[in-house]
């Protein structure tokens, strides 16, 4: 069974409110901060795992339009091979007119709870400084 926290989480917490009822609003809001925390890494940043994060922007830059498919399924494969609580991911791009030096995704998941599935949808915000907003 899949736990509506991650390990991060459940070792940061204080034990009280323990339930047997599944709370996806719990697992929603953890995805959503362990996608936070993911998506603001930068691959080769972590000496230990250095295919952990997502590709620097400014290796993207030269490569316009074809940068924002790159960059998609960067983000695609790191999500499926680092949160193991997400079994489908979509993501589009959205265009901002606005904000041209700002990239956002719609990303898509599925969620797998024995027999339930739930779709959870997150917008994602990478500014020109390279910091990644996540909302859900």
């Amino acid at each position: 069974m899949i736990s509506e926290k991650s390990l991060f989480d459940r070792i940061n917490s204080d034990g009280h409110g323990y339930s047997l009822r599944f709370d996806y609003g719990s697992l929603h809001h953890s995805i959503l901060n362990s996608l936070q925390n993911m998506l603001n890494i930068r691959k080769g940043s972590l000496v230990s795992l250095e295919n952990y994060g997502i590709p620097d922007f400014s290796e993207f830059v030269s490569q316009f339009p074809d940068a924002i498919n790159k960059l998609k399924f960067s983000i695609r494969d790191f999500l499926y091979t680092f949160e193991p609580r997400i079994q489908s991911v979509q993501i589009t791009h959205e265009p901002d007119v606005d904000k041209p030096l700002e990239l956002k995704f719609h990303i898509v998941t599925k969620v797998f709870v024995d027999d339930d599935v739930q779709n959870l949808s997150f917008e994602t915000v990478l500014t020109s400084t390279g910091q990644a907003i996540v909302r859900g």
